[in-house]
């Protein structure tokens, strides 16, 4: 899978702007703030739809325009042409996403086409982060390698939602308790799937994280990831009992206690010490690249694809030892594009054809 073309127009701090990339290695340079970074930004949205850096559509837009449009031409693929156009006037807002000139209505009918595996200086927040931004990270892994998860998730989020009103109308005496049955029994169902769906990924993605991270590091007790989810079972009578029983606590709070929702990863080493009360901050930016890593293995074994690879200015943040190693990982794994503002820090093998980019704040050479 290779990225061969990015159109931008409006977007971030690039009027207009069509690059052409190199299948194998791109190295866009230029101080902070020149624009680097939109480049891989832009390539996300075409990939997963949304930024790597949590930033809303409008945002994203130039602050003169009412619009911003990306395009990527990819080979390889079923497909060829991703697109992805966003306006907004005023309070009224339109998303529209197409691939090879059709409109899809369907994010998961669009999800897992084109794969990205961004590397991010945020990215160090996820092991020691909270269990929400935890679980958004393996769902969205999760949803690279099985789109229609992303179906189960909306879904699930929808019945959430509708129970936890509901609760809180009962609290409030609006409304009769029995109402809440039937959403039971669909939470029930929904989060039998994605726990299910959790617990298998999860015992083929421990055990890749726990070798990347021996690969990067050469320590001999890299650390593990355990998924805990709030419920010992995840049947789907166990889960609707469950709600019944803590069925009066939920009203008492106007929310649901248990479920998919309230599920946690943590990260032990072999003794089961969690791995967070002892780790240096090079061991945690370690474990980070290594949960990355391991994303790109997981792809390209379950889907048998190699994923264009995206990694933001994060060498710097390595030793020498640490950066050569996961070099030697990535560089002859496919299509990488990376940034960084000194180049001279990125030593690797000749051999591999390479495009340099130098951006001048929007302009690029």
């Amino acid at each position: 899978m290779i990225l061969k073309k990015l159109k931008l127009n409006n977007f971030r701090n690039y009027r207009n702007l069509d690059i052409e990339f190199s299948p194998d290695i791109n190295l866009i340079s230029g101080n902070n703030g020149s624009g680097k970074t939109n480049i891989l930004e832009a390539v996300s949205i075409i990939s997963n739809l949304k930024s790597f850096r949590q930033s809303n559509d409008s945002v994203m837009k130039m602050w003169s325009s009412d619009h911003y449009y990306c395009r990527g031409e990819a080979e390889g693929l079923e497909f060829s042409l991703f697109e992805v156009g966003f306006y907004r006037d005023m309070d009224h807002t339109k998303k529209k996403i197409k691939i090879d000139g059709s409109e899809i209505r369907k994010v998961s009918e669009y999800y897992g086409n084109l794969i990205t595996v961004p590397f991010i200086p945020a990215d160090i927040n996820i092991p020691g982060g909270s269990p929400d931004l935890k679980r958004r990270y393996i769902d969205s892994v999760i949803s690279k390698l099985y789109p229609e998860y992303i179906d189960h998730l909306n879904t699930f989020r929808d019945i959430l939602n509708s129970r936890n009103t509901l609760l809180k109308k009962i609290k409030d005496g609006e409304c009769e308790s029995g109402q809440v049955d039937i959403w039971d029994r669909l939470f029930a169902e929904k989060a039998n799937l994605i726990i299910s769906r959790r617990r298998n990924f999860m015992e083929f993605f421990s055990d890749i994280f726990q070798n990347s991270y021996k690969a990067i590091s050469g320590e001999s007790d890299p650390p593990y990831i355990k998924y805990r989810p709030s419920m010992e079972d995840n049947s789907v009578d166990y889960i609707y009992g469950q709600l019944k029983r803590i069925f009066l606590s939920d009203i008492r709070k106007g929310n649901t206690g248990y479920g998919p929702q309230r599920d946690d990863y943590v990260f032990l080493n072999n003794e089961g010490i969690n791995f967070l009360d002892y780790a240096s901050q090079g061991q945690r930016r370690t474990a980070a690249i290594s949960l990355k890593i391991a994303e790109y293995e997981i792809i390209k074994k379950i889907r048998n694809k190699k994923s264009i690879i995206l990694i933001d200015d994060i060498f710097s943040e390595l030793d020498e030892k640490r950066r050569l190693n996961m070099i030697d990982l990535l560089i002859k794994e496919g299509q990488l594009i990376l940034t960084m503002v000194n180049k001279e820090i990125f030593s690797f093998d000749k051999s591999f054809p390479t495009r340099f980019f130098h951006v001048d704040n929007g302009n690029i050479i």
